[in-house]
């Protein structure tokens, strides 16, 4: 495995132009195509903004982890963070035409990487998100 990134960034939207340009060149590093690694920029981003909104409710000070790395041809990220416990059962996504604010990002992970998972987290941390994507 190889390790592409491992950063903790400010649980601060303001972040998240730099954890987009930072996926964008580490995928494409890795072999990944532009329309692959739009499709992973977007399905971080919306994790992330989870992980502000949902975890630690925009609370000032906090920070989560990204890891990215690439293994068998494909791209692994893990999400490391200390918000609210994520009740995995409690994840829903709604339709695309129920139009009114929020709610698709969990619709738009699980449609834009190969798997979306909660894993037990490592020491230090509450949440471990794990997304996989084949790289095309």
């Amino acid at each position: 495995m190889s390790m592409l990134i491992s950063h903790a960034y400010p649980a601060d939207a303001a972040a998240l132009a730099d954890v987009r340009e930072n996926v964008r060149t580490a995928c494409l590093e890795a072999g990944c195509s532009a329309e692959c690694a739009g499709e992973l920029v977007l399905a971080v981003n919306e994790a992330c903004m989870n992980i502000i909104q949902h975890g630690y409710r925009y609370a000032a000070g906090e920070t989560f982890t990204l890891r990215l790395s690439v293994l068998g041809g494909r791209m692994l990220v893990y999400l490391l963070d200390n918000g609210a416990r994520v009740d995995e059962a409690a994840l829903k996504s709604r339709e695309l035409d129920d139009l009114r604010p929020g709610g698709l990002g969990v619709r738009f992970m699980r449609e834009l990487t190969d798997s979306v998972n909660y894993l037990e987290a490592p020491q230090d941390f509450i949440n471990c998100l794990q997304m996989v994507k084949r790289i095309y």
